[in-house]
C-alpha cells in the first residue's frame, strides 16, 4: 500500500511539473507572456482591435501598418516607449479622426506592456 502511495505521489509531482501555469500563448500560440499570463496577441485582440476596427479598411494588409492582428504588426509599431511610438503619436489623416487623447494613452501603456 505504502508503494501505491509513492507512485501516485510521485506521478502527481511529474504532471504538476509539466504544467505551464501563467503562460498563456499569444494568437500566434508562441507563448509570448510579458509575466502578466496575457501574451502580446490577446492584449492586442482586447485592447487595441475594438480601437482600429474604422482603420482596418486601409490598414488591414494593403497599407502598413497591418493592424489586423498582433502578429500582422511589424516590430516598430511595437518598439517602446510607447508615448513616442507613431501608433500613439499619429495625427489625424485622410479627414479621420484617428484616436482621441484617452486611445492614445491606451495604445501607449500597451506598447509598454509588451514583453
Amino acid at each position: 500500500m505504502k508503494g501505491i502511495k509513492l507512485l501516485c505521489l510521485a506521478l502527481g509531482l511529474a504532471a504538476f511539473s509539466a504544467c505551464d501555469v501563467g503562460e498563456v500563448g499569444d494568437e500566434d500560440g508562441n507563448g509570448s507572456g510579458n509575466g502578466n499570463g496575457m501574451g502580446g496577441g490577446q492584449t492586442f485582440t482586447s485592447m487595441i482591435s475594438p480601437l482600429v476596427t474604422g482603420c482596418v479598411g486601409c490598414h488591414g494588409g494593403g497599407t502598413a501598418p497591418n493592424l489586423t492582428s498582433f502578429s500582422a504588426l511589424e516590430a516598430k509599431y511595437k518598439m517602446k516607449p510607447g508615448a513616442s511610438n507613431v501608433l500613439a503619436t499619429k495625427g489625424d489623416h485622410q479627414s479621420i479622426t484617428y484616436l482621441t487623447t484617452e486611445q492614445r494613452a491606451t495604445v501607449a501603456a500597451w506598447i509598454d506592456s509588451l514583453p
